[in-house]
């Protein structure tokens, strides 16, 4: 089994890595090594964030501001969950237009034992499942050539970093929610500064940068 090693940058206020929190063990199979590194990038890092938005923000801030920031995180889960899911249905449709086996294998498959300490921290970690389905479809379009390498190679360098992106964005917006509220900020105040800034800057949908560009015709 892969074994997890903390990561000092995966740290967030008020969350102590001594203190004992209750968690759920999930196991996960990720097939492809561009859902295994985002694992290694990203999930802990934002399983903490999730955490402190759950817990220590209801302790040291109000429900009414939590319920706020709650809100815009799921929004932002929510819509890479779907955006990946609807690229990968429509991969697989054009697989299977072309007469390709999407069920290939992988040579370092990992079942990884994942710590699920918060409702939302398995939303991420259904992100990051999500994408290594689609990359069983866009693995198999690779390899019979209906894309080229600069295809391939551009698709998964704009899903791996926007997965990535919205592990850095939930780990900012938990870090300014609990300074906020320690100072005592109102929750709109703690919300529109999130908003007006880079860190939850819109992403453009698949169609424009994460949608696998395909040959004329497909």
């Amino acid at each position: 089994m892969a074994q997890r090693q903390r990561n000092d940058s995966t740290h967030i206020p008020s969350v102590r890595q001594d203190n004992s929190r209750p968690f759920l063990t999930q196991k996960a199979l990720l097939n492809s090594l561009h859902a295994q590194q985002i694992f290694d990038r990203g999930y802990e890092m934002c399983a903490n964030a999730l955490f402190s938005l759950s817990v220590v923000l209801r302790f040291i801030g109000s429900e009414e501001q939590a319920q706020e920031v709650d809100t815009l995180v799921d929004t932002q889960i929510d819509q890479t969950l779907e955006e990946i899911r609807k690229e990968s249905l429509r991969l697989k449709e054009v697989a299977e237009g072309n007469g390709i086996e999407t069920a290939i294998g992988y040579t370092s498959a990992k079942t990884i034992d994942v710590q699920i300490t918060s409702p939302r921290s398995i939303k991420y970690l259904a992100i990051i499942r999500e994408f290594d389905a689609m990359m069983t479809h866009l693995d198999a379009l690779w390899l019979s050539c209906v894309i080229t390498d600069s295809q391939y190679a551009r698709g998964v360098y704009e899903w791996k970093r926007r997965i990535l992106r919205l592990a850095g964005q939930i780990r900012q917006l938990a870090t300014r929610a609990v300074l906020a509220a320690r100072r005592k900020d109102t929750a709109s105040e703690t919300v529109a500064d999130a908003s007006e800034g880079p860190l939850v800057e819109t992403e453009n949908s698949p169609t424009d940068h994460t949608r696998v560009k395909l040959p004329e015709g497909e």
